[in-house]
């Protein structure tokens, strides 16, 4: 059995337009040159909210706290990558496209994606926002998924149930 990763994925939006990192540097890590939304691995004794808390001010600068999120869903990740992933994505209303630490980390580039253009922005996605970004921004939270993914880190089976 492998190791599970505990990780947290976070949506920020303001208004319909929503912030993604663009993992542009250290490219030899997980999801390098993909999409994806602010977020991280859990610390030592932390929970799921905190470390969404403690990744969004890590990432962007936004200071954020439990009255401005969502769970979105919990995602359970196995095969393809080195290492299993279990994930809380949660939607994070911010009060301003302004990114208190600018719009580069070192991680990459932040972008800011009107939500029905993110899925045809032409950027390379991590591949589980196909199966899941659309249920985010529609509200059709929260989710539980089971996702198997290939040896080219893409999602062959997207098993989901509705709370």
């Amino acid at each position: 059995m492998k190791k599970t990763i505990y990780s947290v994925t976070n949506f920020l939006h303001y208004k319909d337009e929503y912030l993604f990192i663009h993992r542009t540097k250290r490219t030899n890590k997980v999801d390098g040159n993909r999409l994806n939304g602010i977020g991280g691995k859990l610390e030592p004794k932390e929970n799921f909210l905190q470390a969404a808390i403690r990744e969004t001010q890590e990432e962007t600068g936004f200071v954020v706290t439990e009255d401005n999120i969502k769970l979105a869903g919990v995602v359970r990740m196995q095969g393809g990558y080195e290492d299993d992933w279990m994930m809380c994505f949660f939607k994070i209303e911010v009060s301003s496209k302004e990114v208190p630490l600018g719009l580069e980390n070192d991680e990459g580039e932040l972008i800011w994606l009107p939500a029905d253009k993110v899925l045809t922005s032409g950027y390379e996605l991590v591949d589980d926002l196909n199966y899941c970004f659309q249920d985010i921004v529609a509200g059709k939270i929260p989710f539980m998924a089971h996702a198997e993914v290939d040896e080219h880190e893409k999602v062959k089976n997207w098993n989901v149930s509705y709370s």
